[in-house]
């Protein structure tokens, strides 16, 4: 677990045998000690369950926190199991049991998701005290615990049919992939920053003038929202939608120890001037001259599959992002509005030096901390703020225990599990992306996830609280992006990380709001000045900096 020191010091040991691969995508710095107690076990359950259902001869995938960083490892199916998940597999392509899950999403687990995040909402964590609002806190914890779950139960759906038709178009054509994932855009309008509260709210805006002169004003952002509130009628009404839907999800993390998009007013408030005088965003749908551009590079024989394939993905593209928004991003951020409560009274009695540093605790500290009895002191909290604060997932190992191994062949196995293996292969790599090509003095490289050139200024991210530089046009360089960072998107001109592949959440986003995107640089924001003038190839993988 996470360390309260220097990491130049601390030691990194496998945390179980086998190889174990640092994930530089979701954790790009030190998780929370609370979150990194929910993660590994409530994930590797729910990805256990749709391994099943699927049939998956991965059964799931282990994931432990070593110093706060997150390490992972494949564990093989039960050799027990082996029948009845070839029997599984041999109906996930007949009967697209994707489709299937989408159907469930849709009209069962959503709703009842955005039921219980209200429902916790609905309670003011500020009028609890004593064993009712203990009880409040495990209540939100245990809510966390489902939505991690319900979160990676979706995995298999959400990744099986865009690796399928990675894997045939690959094997069709031997061409890089970002150009044709790009055929998805418009698919996922959440993952564009898109969403029905915000046009009503927008819509609202511009036939209220009072509303309008607040939005222009220079008033504290934090006000402006709150008065949006206050007015009375459809702006009232729709301000208060809006943030219901966004506000207590976290911004740029999976982690409770991460702030929600409440705590960075400047950014929604930004979001909603630039809805208001350019119009609220909308997802670029990829035309009929680009998908046939891109299908005449298929083998003729392979066509109608590749329509077939790429209808799927079109389908199947909005759970990528929305199985996470609608499940732990969000219940996160409802945690994390009760520990930040906890925390102020714990900071107001002198017994910890900040409200979020309640946060670094493990959770039967933090009980014990809010019952009085006990737990760790202010200075240990701060010394473990201070760490996670410092620390970034380059200055740890890529790699512990074992050296990394291929995968096992799948000779001689079911066609369909040979189909199965490939997609969910295909699927996981593209993730994370492999070793990004060698960059030069003048010219950072890495993968080109979505097509197009864009020349804008430079703004170096480390995380929320950098948020409110953004400027319409801005090109985003950070490490990673996750879920949550949607928000922000309809600012930017372009995206260049340090981590990530084809299938990383900058790439869909990026595709899916029509903006050059070049992931999986490895060091471009240490490379890269802030405030210069960069244009990004999202079609090559080039990113050049032309001036500081």
């Amino acid at each position: 677990m996470a360390i309260d020191g220097n990491l130049a010091t601390a030691a990194f040991e496998a945390p179980g045998p086998g190889s174990w691969a640092i994930d530089t995508v979701h954790v790009p710095r030190p998780f929370s000690r609370f979150q990194a107690e929910v993660h590994p076990p409530n994930l590797a359950e729910g990805f256990r369950d749709c391994a099943r259902r699927y049939g998956l001869l991965i059964d799931t995938l282990s994931y432990q926190f070593v110093n706060g960083f997150a390490y992972s490892a494949p564990v093989p199916a039960p050799a027990e199991e082996i029948p009845a998940r070839f029997e599984a597999a041999s109906k996930v392509f007949r009967d697209k049991l994707w489709r299937e899950d989408l159907a469930l999403w849709d009209h069962e687990v959503k709703p009842a998701a955005i039921r219980a995040h209200k429902d916790l909402l609905a309670i003011d964590p500020e009028i609890l005290s004593g064993d009712a609002f203990v009880a409040y806190l495990d209540r939100c914890r245990e809510h966390l615990k489902r939505m991690v779950r319900q979160h990676h139960s979706f995995n298999a759906a959400a990744m099986i049919p865009v690796g399928d038709f990675m894997a045939h178009v690959g094997a069709w054509t031997g061409l890089p992939l970002g150009e044709f994932l790009a055929l998805t855009r418009g698919s996922a309008p959440e993952s564009a920053g898109s969403f029905p509260e915000l046009d009503r709210l927008v819509a609202a805006i511009r036939h209220h003038p009072e509303a309008g002169r607040l939005l222009a004003s220079k008033t504290p952002d934090a006000e402006i929202l709150a008065q949006l509130c206050r007015l009375p009628g459809e702006v009232g009404e729709a301000a208060c939608a809006y943030l219901g839907i966004v506000a207590h999800r976290l911004l740029d993390s999976l982690d409770t120890g991460e702030p929600s998009a409440i705590e960075v007013p400047e950014v929604l408030v930004a979001g909603i001037r630039l809805g208001v005088e350019h119009g609220a965003p909308a997802a670029k749908t990829a035309t009929e001259d680009e998908v046939a551009r891109l299908r005449d590079k298929v083998p003729t024989e392979n066509r109608e599959l590749f329509d077939e394939l790429l209808g799927e993905v079109r389908v199947m593209s909005r759970l990528r992002d929305e199985r996470g928004l609608y499940s732990d991003v969000w219940a996160a951020g409802i945690m994390r509005r009760a520990l930040l409560v906890a925390g102020a009274r714990l900071a107001a009695e002198g017994r910890i030096a900040e409200p979020a540093h309640l946060v670094e605790a493990g959770y039967e500290e933090i009980r014990s901390l809010v019952r009085g009895e006990g737990g760790p002191s202010a200075a240990e909290l701060a010394d473990r703020s201070t760490y996670r604060k410092t620390h970034r997932t380059d200055q740890a190992p890529a790699v512990l225990g074992d050296p990394p191994s291929p995968p096992p062949p799948l000779d001689g196995l079911p066609p369909d599990v040979v189909r199965l293996m490939q997609a969910m292969g295909s699927a996981i790599a593209a993730l994370g992306g492999g070793p990004a090509p060698e960059s030069d003095a003048t010219v950072i490289r890495g993968t080109g996830a979505s097509p197009g050139s864009f020349t804008g200024t430079a703004r170096v991210i480390d995380g929320p609280v950098d948020f409110g530089r953004l400027r319409r046009g801005d090109v985003l360089v950070t490490a990673t992006t996750t879920e949550s960072f949607n928000i922000v998107l309809p600012l930017l001109g372009a995206i260049v990380t340090n981590a990530g592949g084809l299938l990383s959440h900058a790439a869909i986003v990026g595709r899916e709001y029509g903006i050059p995107s070049v992931v999986g640089t490895r060091d471009a924001t240490s490379r890269i000045p802030d405030g210069a003038q960069i244009t990004v190839d999202g079609t090559t993988g080039e990113v050049r900096v032309s001036s500081s």
